[in-house]
């Protein structure tokens, strides 16, 4: 008897533990499927409202445009009417008005403290990002000038000096950038040389390079034409007969020993002119200085900003996750004492079980 006894209570037991979990099946399935239902239900109505309000919005704004006073009496009287629901609404059930009205407080509060936190660590990541990039980032050296050449000499020339931190091992390259007008004298002189020198604090050349050049060529034909189409803006001063020329010189390495200080810009005389003929007539001049950074620092250089954002948010991930990790109750609020309560809503159904299991 006491056999067939333990035997009943185990199947008891056994088809109680299969109810069980098949209504735990059930109630799983039907919260998801009542979860998905209801986010149906969001997105279709988020939809509408999308589609309602650019109707609504304009038929508000025309109706204020076209009687203001009416509008706003209308309005105040949709605002005074839904403070009176509430009233009442308070009225009848106050426990559970202020019982809301203390926990939406209590989430925009914690949504508010939760903001600052994350502020806080973006700034922090963006501000170490930024130190990051200032100390890999190195900027190339660029320095442009106008030229003003002497020509009290044979063959005009003009310096420019250069402050800078050095920069060895740097190669640098060199554009002299002249405006000449399209004179007889310039076209008829041809080619001319332009000169640049490297010079050391000491006077010492470093480096010379050397570009030949010349104005573009232009027949009769053509610059009669170009003349008639552009006769307006010639006459009333806006355009000028100019021609613009280019000259990208070849730079050199500078050393770590001795540093570029100055530059000499020179106009070489042509040999067959007599003495201080053969130079070129110009309206304006300028150098430009371009150091080129090795190739890591030229690709931290030209990435730099894609870079900040990168490492900005790395940080901000790294420290999102720490900050998840040990110091949850900063994001996630009062996880112990939910833990806590699911334990022991865990551990009294298992003694209910346990004590329902018995009696049976």
């Amino acid at each position: 008897m006491n056999g067939e006894k333990s035997e009943t209570l185990t199947d008891h037991q056994g088809d109680d533990v299969f109810r069980e979990a098949t209504s735990t099946d059930w109630s799983l399935l039907g919260s998801l499927a009542t979860l998905v239902i209801k986010s149906i239900e969001f997105q279709v109505s988020l939809m509408l409202s999308f589609i309602k309000f650019p109707p609504w919005l304009i038929r508000i704004c025309l109706s204020f445009v076209l009687d203001p006073y009416r509008t706003m009496r209308r309005g105040r009287r949709y605002l005074l009417s839904r403070v009176v629901e509430l009233y009442d609404s308070a009225l009848k059930d106050d426990k559970h008005v202020l019982e809301a009205v203390r926990r939406l407080a209590l989430r925009l509060l914690w949504a508010v403290h939760v903001g600052i936190v994350l502020f806080a660590m973006l700034v922090s990541a963006f501000m170490v990002s930024g130190f990051v990039i200032t100390h890999l980032s190195h900027e190339p050296l660029v320095v442009k000038e106008s030229l003003s050449f002497d020509y009290t000499k044979n063959s005009p020339e003009a310096y420019v000096p250069i402050t800078r931190v050095k920069t060895p091992n740097h190669r640098t390259e060199v554009s002299v950038s002249m405006t000449l007008p399209e004179s007889e004298y310039n076209r008829n002189l041809g080619m001319f040389q332009v000169r640049v020198n490297f010079l050391s604090e000491n006077g010492e050349v470093l480096a010379t390079s050397r570009q030949p050049c010349m104005l573009t060529f232009r027949s009769e034909p053509i610059r009669l034409v170009q003349t008639f189409l552009k006769i307006a803006p010639l006459v009333s001063g806006y355009v000028f007969e100019t021609q613009t020329l280019n000259l990208k010189l070849k730079g050199f390495v500078e050393k770590d020993i001795v540093s570029t200080d100055c530059m000499k810009v020179m106009i070489e005389q042509r040999a067959e002119f007599r003495r201080g003929a053969g130079i070129p007539e110009i309206y304006d001049a300028s150098l430009l200085l371009e150091s080129e950074l090795p190739f890591l620092k030229r690709v931290i250089w030209n990435w730099r900003r894609t870079l900040f954002v990168w490492i900005s948010m790395c940080l901000f991930i790294t420290e999102l996750v720490c900050v998840l990790v040990f110091f949850r109750c900063l994001i996630i609020p009062r996880t112990g004492q939910r833990t806590q309560q699911s334990d022991g809503t865990h551990s009294i159904n298992n003694t209910s079980n346990v004590d329902g299991s018995g009696g049976k």
